[in-house]
């Protein structure tokens, strides 16, 4: 209350001066909020997932940290984004309805609406090749299963029955198959079908407790870890098991031109950013900082790398709050930048071309 009363007799006294100054202008808007003038996202872009709200929404950012543009804006969270083929839509995981949700809107976040209904979780949409249908895991049936969908919701069908849970969904490059890790007879093995689910067949045969599985872009080659042996690739077929790196435990990701993959990796005692050839060659620590780096992802031209990090949090001991930031780099591991700048948690990001 003193305060107040000093404000005010200041407020009185000012006044009786005549008229004050006109101010500097003195810019209040934090570097993580979006800019006041719009300034258009250039593809490719990236969309990614943020606390800054104090709940999960998404944005989306150019890859120098310019034209942050908020995509929803509703009191659940919103995350799981991944663009379309084509970059004019996007798919993303809400539980704006009470639980996990797989809806879509437009790139500019506009036209959101939910293509699955039902009071389990369906969750980690997978665009086809040529953007007509989403691939999800559905736990609607008692266990996580592959489900397929056309992109507008109609048309949903369970592709695979097991009685173990089947996730980590890929779509090979042509459309034509889909590859998932399944927990059927007990250990997780790589499993390959058609896109109707029929043509099922075991590519590992033996327990490789796999996991994370992308296919190349190329369309030969399919990449995994391993519980057992680390980042591994084999053919499409399931010929040539090869081990590429016995470190490796998240997000791997294949370059556009299919010849290396960033992936995450524990090294000295933390994890980091690694990328090694497709045939285990040049194998080669990225980020190399006492903090957290992880979760890889190639810009579609093949020029950058995008990726999570604690920079500048209480993983090397230091005194801020842990939080995650996303930062681009060159492919080679220079010119690394932060380009989400918040005080919150950012990531979860993909590229939209």
């Amino acid at each position: 209350m003193k305060r107040i009363a000093v404000l005010l007799l200041a407020a009185a006294f000012l006044a009786s001066c005549g008229p004050a100054p006109s101010p500097i202008p003195i810019p209040l808007t934090p570097p993580y909020a979006p800019s006041p003038i719009p300034i258009p996202l250039t593809p490719p872009y990236i969309v990614f997932g943020s606390g800054y709200l104090g709940r999960t929404e998404l944005y989306a950012i150019n890859s120098d940290g310019t034209g942050r543009t908020r995509l929803t804006n509703d009191p659940h969270d919103d995350s799981g984004a991944t663009c379309s083929p084509d970059g004019r839509r996007i798919a993303f995981v809400s539980d704006r309805d009470g639980n996990a949700e797989i809806y879509v809107m437009n790139a500019d976040g506009t036209g959101q609406t939910r293509l699955t209904n039902s009071s389990t979780w369906d969750w980690h949409p997978a665009w086809s090749p040529d953007g007509t249908r989403i691939a999800f895991e559905s736990n609607r049936d008692g266990n996580y299963e592959i489900s397929v969908m056309n992109a507008d919701g109609t048309g949903q069908t369970r592709l695979s029955d097991a009685a173990a849970e089947d996730s980590s969904v890929t779509w090979s490059p042509d459309g034509q198959r889909i590859a998932f890790t399944s927990g059927s007879g007990g250990n997780l093995n790589i499993y390959v079908m058609n896109s109707d689910g029929s043509g099922l067949a075991n590519l590992t045969k033996n327990p490789v407790e796999g996991s994370e599985l992308v296919w190349s872009p190329d369309g030969t080659r399919i990449a995994f870890f391993s519980l057992l042996y680390g980042l591994c690739v084999m053919n499409a077929d399931g010929t040539g098991l090869t081990r590429l790196a016995q470190e490796g435990y998240s997000d791997l990701a294949w370059s556009p031109d299919s010849r290396r993959i960033a992936f995450g990796a524990i090294h000295d005692g933390n994890p980091e950013v690694f990328v090694v050839n497709a045939d285990g060659t040049g194998l080669t620590n990225l980020t190399g900082n006492l903090f957290s780096d992880d979760s890889p992802a190639w810009s579609p031209d093949g020029r950058l790398i995008a990726f999570h990090t604690a920079r500048g949090s209480d993983w090397a001991g230091g005194d801020a709050p842990a939080n995650d930031e996303i930062y681009v780099m060159n492919a080679d591991g220079t010119g690394q930048t932060n380009v989400t700048n918040s005080p919150a948690y950012e990531g979860k990001m993909t590229w939209c071309p």
